[in-house]
């Protein structure tokens, strides 16, 4: 299991899915690193939050129960990580880490082009939705950025528009985990320019 890494919160599910991965990995296999995840339980600690978005791996995979596999359903993700449902039978399970282990060129491309295909926000569009996740007000944004209020709310309703956020309460609930992936991305895709 030389480029994959397995993250499990429970220590007899780690060594499960690594015998699984053992016997489905072929000897052709010369990807880029690969990261396995798994979830038993319906909910994630900040920690385990953290690793997941700043995991460096090519390509991710998730396996969760329904229940927490719906909140990752509820933020924009990179590209890059796949999901799978971790409460469903043994072979399901050992199907979907034989596809994401061993994907086809096809497969391969598909994922490059949505990673390279994800809405970033502006500099003045993160500015904006950072300061309003802390409970500052749009006006006060306004008069500390030096714009008018019409140009700040601009800025917060195109922001929300490329997080797939409607509400500003939804806002305030997802803001703060969408700013910090933004940031990953931008990093990353500096980082592959450079």
């Amino acid at each position: 299991m030389d480029n994959i890494s397995v993250y499990c919160d429970n220590c007899y599910v780690r060594e499960a899915v690594c015998s699984i991965i053992g016997c489905i990995k072929n000897s052709h296999y010369s990807d880029g690193g690969l990261s396995v995840f798994v979830f038993e339980k319906t909910w994630l600690n900040e920690i385990e939050l953290t690793m997941l978005l700043n995991c460096k791996s090519e390509r991710v995979i998730v396996f969760a129960r329904e229940a927490l596999l719906g909140f990752f359903s509820s933020l924009m993700l990179p590209g890059h990580i796949s999901f799978g449902r971790f409460d469903v039978a043994l072979n399901m399970i050992r199907k979907s880490l034989a596809d994401f282990i061993n994907p086809t060129l096809r497969e391969l491309l598909v994922s490059r082009r949505q990673v390279a295909n994800t809405n970033k926000l502006s500099p003045s569009e993160t500015r904006v939705t950072s300061l309003y996740v802390q409970g500052i007000s749009v006006m006060c944004i306004a008069k500390s950025m030096n714009k008018s209020f019409k140009t700040v709310s601009h800025h917060k309703r195109s922001a929300m528009k490329k997080m797939g956020i409607s509400s500003n309460v939804e806002l305030m609930q997802k803001g703060r985990i969408f700013l910090m992936m933004n940031k990953e991305l931008l990093l990353a895709s500096q980082q592959s320019v450079a």
